[in-house]
């Protein structure tokens, strides 16, 4: 993967997942209601039961996902803090880290 998925990307897959859990709850509901209409209750119980596993699973993933997202944004802002607070307002040029610095340049 050669790209790093930004915070907004995050928030996207997030409401995704959100929006799969919503989905599989109601296939799984109105599939287990059609079974139990037919009268076979093991596999509407079963059904509901897979239902529910997979829809808690998809919103912990979300979950996740978010606080994920969250984590990202803030070491983006943070870096860009270290960004500007590191530069050389002398020159204009990021101070720690140059091997060419003059330590006398401001005298």
């Amino acid at each position: 993967m050669d790209r790093v998925p930004s915070a907004r990307d995050l928030q996207v897959a997030a409401r995704a997942c959100v929006l799969l859990a919503y989905a599989v709850g109601l296939g799984g509901v109105a599939a287990g209601t059609w079974m139990l209409r037919e009268g076979d209750l093991a596999l509407a119980i079963v059904l509901w039961l897979v239902t529910f596993a997979v829809g808690a699973a998809l919103m912990g993933i979300s979950l996740l996902v978010r606080a994920l997202s969250g984590i990202s944004a803030q070491l983006n802002r943070l870096q860009s803090d270290v960004a500007v607070l590191s530069q050389d307002p002398a020159r204009g040029v990021a101070g720690p880290g140059q091997a060419d610095r003059d330590p006398w340049l401001r005298h």
